[in-house]
């Protein structure tokens, strides 16, 4: 079972994530967090497979700067950023930064296939 931890801050794309992941026989969302203050605090102590992270987080820390935290701080945990921002401006910049992946939102079959690519320990791309 690969233990899927989100990272967005509004409560209806979260529980969208967490319908979709129910209905997956072979994944569970562990937790979820608004903010990359809580997301930290919360990773920590369940210990995620695989974090789903938005970019555009409201807060003092935003999913860029989340992304480098988790990235330098959990070298082994795979993210997974999905974001409504253009994919063709932010995907590679992102995967530079250390994420396994990138995603449109709105798209839920690449979602699936790019959360499983990446919680095997692959790097997905569009196209993938």
């Amino acid at each position: 079972m690969v233990k899927v931890f989100v990272v967005d801050d509004h409560p209806v794309v979260r529980q969208t994530y967490r319908l979709l992941l129910r209905r997956e026989a072979d994944m569970e969302c562990c937790g979820e967090a608004e903010s990359g203050q809580e997301a930290v605090a919360k990773i920590v102590a369940v210990k995620p497979d695989v974090v789903v992270l938005d970019i555009s987080l409201q807060g003092e820390t935003d999913g860029v700067a989340l992304l480098q935290t988790l990235c330098s701080t959990y070298k082994q945990l795979p993210v997974l950023v999905v974001s409504g921002h253009d994919e063709s401006v932010y995907a590679e910049r992102m995967l530079r930064l250390g994420a396994r992946g990138y995603v449109a939102k709105g798209d839920a079959v690449a979602f699936l296939h790019a959360l499983r690519q990446v919680a095997a320990g692959k790097v997905y791309q569009r196209g993938d």
